[in-house]
């Protein structure tokens, strides 16, 4: 069966294959233009207006560090907008199944429901917390809010000389 484009292991960022000395022979200035001219600069996007009071204050306080590690640029406002929403829906329903808790008599009727003919089954505020925390977890990992996801995040940190001295001169030549 042949493979598409997204088959087979992804492709290393232009920073590594220049790091390791271009093993794959690929066109050194084309990669050094990615390296130094990224397509889309980082960049903090406008904070949209339809986020609630919660999910701003999210927003408010990952820009920044997303901003330090290049992670986000002005295309990225919509994703972080849902993430950020989400969220707060989160939050608020872990609230409201603490709520719920603290009234029932077993202390759990937040987590469960029981029907009319007495089968339990996980209640709807858990099932909808479950919902918008996969969506929460899915839209991390694009911007590497776990530590494995930060495993295979393409993050441009300033690089030093690449090339110092007399070796420079030589990759001048050559490059």
């Amino acid at each position: 069966m042949a493979g598409n484009g997204n088959s087979g292991r992804p492709g290393k960022p232009a920073s590594v294959h220049l790091i390791r000395g271009n093993p794959s022979k690929k066109n050194a200035k084309a990669l050094l233009d990615e390296v130094l001219n990224p397509p889309v600069p980082a960049e903090a996007p406008d904070k949209p207006d339809h986020l609630n009071e919660e999910a701003a204050q999210i927003w408010d306080g990952l820009i920044p560090d997303l901003l330090k590690l290049g992670l986000v640029t002005r295309l990225d406002g919509h994703t972080l907008a849902e993430y950020c929403h989400c969220l707060s829906k989160v939050r608020a329903l872990d609230r409201m199944m603490d709520e719920l808790n603290e009234t029932s008599a077993n202390g759990v009727r937040g987590y469960f429901q029981t029907s009319r003919t007495g089968y339990r089954s996980v209640s709807e505020v858990m099932q909808a917390r479950a919902m918008f925390n996969s969506r929460v977890d899915a839209i991390g990992r694009q911007f590497g809010f776990s530590p494995l996801a930060r495993r295979g995040l393409r993050v441009e940190a300033p690089q030093g000389e690449l090339f110092p001295n007399e070796q420079k001169q030589i990759a001048d030549k050559y490059f």
